[in-house]
């Protein structure tokens, strides 16, 4: 990757935008006339050692991602992460300015990152196929009831769902299977194969509960963590509940990633097999590529778990709250690198307010990569797409929760905790009387442990 000669040099670790990174670098290089060399990773690829390998090279990249705190802490500690604060362009300096509080990449003393986009997640489902269960004319009732629903509403319905895919019958949804309706397997399609999917993302409900952010999480107490039990056993019941309602059966094949790895999952949920997928707007290529008819019938409706006040410890965090919200955060940041010239330093800092504030830069962001800026105005800005528009909605009404998952100690929720649950719970039919119990326990005690908390 170090070949040729370049004025600036561009470290992207998400593929899933690389064509739309090459096309923005090379038309800001065109404008400005420089030449701009970037290197894309696969998508899903894990990039820290190709990272660590290039930041040794005399030709480093001056612009590299950066996923969050815990990753920061090997680039500030070899002093390559730029503090923002010094930075020289004064166009720079306001678009940090501007960055909300809650979207910086932190040490706790100084700002790193310019975040990518913000992305968000929630059970996706197709309005078409709520019409064909439903009925047309009570879409619009059902979404909105979806939203202030209680835990125990949202069973039932699940529940009611499950009962009537494979019987056929029930009172509330329509007595005939119809339309799409007659396709339906299960309620929801889970992607059993992909530890992240509940080890990172389906857990940081119940993380969100207990810690404000992610840096709250990265400094948690045992006690603290001990204090969030409630919430911790809220987690399980809400993934028994679903994974006994999905699409496969718990047990062996629910962990195949043949039929339920991403892509399978996603393909099940866009040929109509199954009513929800947990997911995030990251997902809408691979639902488009699946089954375009459905894209733009898509939106975003919020995680439930059973969460009593008492189980929430982060400040003025309610259970309504909780309920209604989707979380909304940053999963990449560009992070500029202090080892480079000063030339190409203010070179990054010139692309970097050309990417997030110019018409041509904002063009590639949202049309190209199908990002949602992280600096979108939600009065004023349409995503272009469905699932898009949908976090724009929650962003607009201030019904958004955060990531404090990504506060865990570094390869806790994946490899750890996802692991365990994959392990001992995902893979079998039968769960023991004590497994919400058990399950909390080993939450607490497995990041305990990885954090050096006694």
């Amino acid at each position: 990757a170090n070949t040729g000669s370049y004025d600036l040099y561009i470290f992207n670790t998400k593929g899933e935008n690389a064509d739309a990174m090459d096309a923005a670098a090379k038309a800001f290089g065109k404008e400005k006339n420089v030449t701009v060399k970037v290197f894309s990773l696969g998508s899903g690829t894990n990039s820290d050692d190709t990272l660590r390998t290039e930041m040794n090279f005399k030709n480093k990249p001056g612009i590299f991602s950066c996923m969050n705190a815990q990753a920061l802490v090997e680039w500030v500690e070899g002093g390559f992460a730029m503090d923002l604060s010094k930075a020289t362009n004064a166009d720079f300096k306001k678009l940090v300015s501007e960055i909300p509080e809650s979207f910086h990449l932190t040490d706790g003393k100084a700002n790193y990152g310019i975040p990518y986009n913000v992305e968000g997640y929630g059970y996706i489902v197709d309005k078409d196929m709520l019409a064909d269960l439903f009925g047309s004319d009570q879409v619009d009732s059902f979404l909105t009831a979806f939203k202030t629903a209680t835990y125990d509403e949202f069973a039932k319905t699940v529940t009611t769902l499950q009962a009537y895919i494979k019987s056929g019958t029930a009172g509330t949804v329509a007595d005939k299977k119809t339309g799409k309706a007659a396709n339906l397997e299960g309620v929801f399609s889970v992607a059993g194969s992909e530890k992240w999917t509940y080890g990172d993302h389906f857990v940081n409900i119940a993380i969100d509960a207990v810690f404000p952010s992610s840096k709250a999480a990265s400094e948690a107490t045992l006690e603290q963590l001990q204090a969030g039990k409630g919430a911790f056993k809220a987690y399980a019941k809400a993934l028994d509940l679903k994974t006994s309602n999905a699409t496969t059966a718990r047990g062996p094949d629910l962990i195949n990633a043949t039929i339920n790895g991403y892509d399978p999952s996603v393909a099940t949920f866009a040929n109509g097999k199954a009513v929800f997928i947990k997911q995030g707007n990251w997902a809408y290529e691979n639902i488009k590529k699946a089954n375009p008819k459905i894209v733009d019938q898509l939106t975003f409706l919020p995680v439930k778990m059973p969460f009593t006040q008492s189980d929430i410890k982060a400040e003025g965090l309610t259970v309504e709250h909780m309920l209604e919200s989707i979380p909304v955060f940053v999963p990449n940041y560009y992070v500029i690198n202090d080892k480079v010239s000063d030339k190409e330093k203010e070179l990054a800092q010139e692309f970097l307010v050309w990417l997030n504030t110019s018409e041509a830069g904002q063009k590639f962001v949202i049309k190209d990569m199908a990002f949602i800026p992280y600096n979108a105005d939600p009065a004023k800005t349409s995503a272009g797409y469905s699932l898009g528009d949908s976090i724009i909605s929650y962003m607009a009404a201030g019904k958004t929760l955060t990531n404090a998952y990504a506060g865990a100690p570094t390869g806790w929720a994946t490899d750890t905790f996802g692991q365990h649950m994959m392990e001992n719970y995902l893979n079998k039919a039968k769960w023991p009387s004590t497994a919400y119990e058990d399950i909390a326990n080993y939450l607490i005690s497995s990041w305990a442990e990885m954090a050096n908390l006694s």
